[in-house]
């Protein structure tokens, strides 16, 4: 299945648990809002970046953010579907090497 902008908008990712700090809302929104931009070709956003991404915690003393679990394993699967997204994009624009008439010479056996 290939990732969409539209799977980035829809996901939901839980808050987390109780008793304990989870990631910035703003900062995930604002980073998933970019992949899904980078997705429809308004942004480029790489594999690279995605496994790179830092979130500060929310702040002490109140209860929220998102779970950091939750948020790193969307985040693997979207870093995995840039990779062969890239790559693709890679291969596609790669220049292709002229076609070389030496291989439609016939194979002779070599003995020694």
């Amino acid at each position: 299945m290939r990732l969409t902008a539209a799977d980035v908008d829809d996901v939901w990712l839980p808050s987390a648990p109780w008793g304990t700090r989870g990631y910035n809302t703003m900062q995930v929104n604002a980073f998933l809002r970019r992949i899904a931009a980078t997705l429809d070709d308004r942004d480029h956003v790489t594999a690279a970046d995605v496994g790179a991404v830092a979130f500060t915690l929310h702040p002490t003393g109140r209860r929220g953010g998102y779970d950091p679990g939750a948020v790193d394993a969307f985040l693997r699967v979207v870093e995995r579907a840039l990779a062969i997204r890239e790559r693709a994009d890679h291969d596609r624009d790669a220049p292709r090497p002229e076609p070389d008439d030496t291989h439609d010479r016939p194979w002779r056996r070599i003995t020694a």
